[in-house]
């Protein structure tokens, strides 16, 4: 079986370590990360993921901006965002929320994590 590939955008160094680590060690997953919203861009404009998790809070581009950017690339394409601002109306939005694939707060357990991503790319395979 031919490994997903996954984008980690995050302006946090330490978590994209630690979630690169964790997912490849699996052995389902190939993980590329970025410490910015310009950095994650560029790769995903070389790189068709099968999946992007992104930081919603981020100097420069934020993950809204990521998350719209993204869906205008490849609509198709699952992006999920991660904030410890999900239940802060005036950041993260109900258009964000319907936009994105799938929201996951901060801090969250690495189980939650692996769950959101397995049934994003479970529904993304059967076309939903």
């Amino acid at each position: 079986m031919q490994k997903k590939k996954i984008l980690v955008i995050d302006d946090e160094k330490n978590l994209c370590i630690l979630l690169k680590s964790n997912l490849e060690s699996t052995g389902e997953y190939e993980v590329a990360t970025a410490n910015s919203g310009e950095e994650g861009l560029e790769k995903a404009k070389k790189t068709d993921f099968d999946l992007v998790i992104t930081d919603f809070k981020m100097p420069g581009l934020n993950g809204r901006q990521v998350l719209n950017a993204l869906k205008d690339m490849r609509p198709n394409s699952p992006v999920v965002l991660c904030s410890v601002y999900h239940d802060d109306p005036s950041t993260v939005t109900a258009l964000d929320i319907a936009r994105a694939d799938g929201i996951i707060t901060k801090p969250f357990e690495h189980k939650q994590l692996y769950k959101t991503i397995k049934d994003i790319l479970t529904d993304s395979a059967n076309g939903k």
